[in-house]
């Protein structure tokens, strides 16, 4: 018995080192000047720490913690498109980590990117623009449907959290193109807008609006998403693919609750997505269920830099605006 209840301990030195490096984020949209975020990326090793003596001096600013440790203002970054013409991008220094040029992304164009910074190794990536396909509203319905607000909460307005008691039922028709494997996002936004009086006669003008839609829909399970996410209920992806009607017609239906408030509506939006963004949201839908779960194994990111970290992604979109 004292074998068997005898424990040891043991200290494990971590004397492993990982090069710090460059990371990047750019999301590419055709028609939208061209912008790319640059930052350092510290290893557990070399991690900085900014002290401050008073909590406001942190909060007084987003990100104003490491922002002067991980901006870097001098990296020489370039973007090649469909392997011919050239766009130098310079630091602007309204917009902490972007990178602006004079390119403006058109559908199909292929682009190549590389960034280097003094002290770390070159990066690159690569993506192509895709092109937007089509989504067809074929019906919308209005019915009755409970809120699901019990009185239990004290808030100053449950309405706008969880809108009126009423939805739309939305019947959508996707016509996926044949002969390629296509990747989606689905975005269907609650908007309403109304004022609200400040002082007197001052008033504001304000927006009440929830992404989070609901479907039954085989097209959006996702048996990774183990558990609920804010108001997104488990299993629920509103990133897919088309590997259940490739090259088809494919018509399915989503629900979107009328939000409170002034001229109630709809925007329907099909992002159509490069695979490596698609491989990037797969990953950080089960990466923001797993942060508060210490049983759960680590969860890594996707990245598409080579020699480097981020995300380099396109979307094209086709987009719907419908009234209650």
């Amino acid at each position: 018995m004292v074998v068997f209840l005898t424990s040891c301990e043991k200290d494990i030195d971590f004397n492993s080192q990982y090069e710090s490096g460059i990371a990047i984020y750019s999301l590419v949209m055709p028609g939208e000047p061209f912008t790319l975020r640059v930052s350092r990326s510290f290893s557990v090793n070399d991690n900085p720490v900014v002290i401050y003596s008073h909590y406001s001096e942190y909060y007084s600013e987003i990100d104003s913690l490491y922002r002067s440790e991980i901006v870097i203002k001098d990296a020489t970054a370039e973007v090649i498109v469909n392997g011919a013409d050239k766009y130098s991008l310079h630091y602007d220094e309204t917009k902490p980590y972007v990178y602006v040029c004079d390119y403006i992304p058109k559908e199909g164009d292929n682009i190549a990117i590389t960034v280097n910074a003094a002290g770390y190794k070159a990066i690159s990536a690569t993506a192509k623009v895709e092109k937007a396909q089509k989504v067809e509203i074929v019906k919308t319905e209005v019915v009755y449907k409970e809120n699901g607000y019990d009185g239990s909460t004290i808030m100053v307005n449950p309405l706008f959290k969880y809108g009126v008691d009423s939805v739309m039922l939305i019947t959508m028709r996707l016509n996926d193109p044949v002969g390629e494997h296509n990747f989606y996002r689905l975005k269907v936004r609650g908007v309403a807008e109304g004022e609200e009086v400040i002082v007197g006669s001052i008033t504001r003008r304000f927006y009440s609006l929830c992404d989070v839609f609901d479907s039954d829909d085989i097209i959006f399970a996702d048996n990774q998403l183990t558990k609920p996410f804010g108001d997104w209920k488990a299993g629920f992806s509103n990133v897919f693919d088309d590997h259940l009607f490739n090259g088809q017609s494919y018509t399915f239906t989503v629900e979107s609750r009328k939000r409170y408030c002034d001229n109630p509506r709809v925007i329907v939006e099909l992002e159509t997505i490069s695979q490596d963004l698609y491989y990037f949201l797969k990953s950080y839908q089960v990466f923001r269920i797993s942060t508060d779960d210490v049983y759960m194994n680590p969860i890594g990111l996707y990245s598409n830099i080579v020699n480097g970290w981020g995300i380099f992604g396109t979307l094209s979109y086709d987009r719907h605006i419908i009234y209650y």
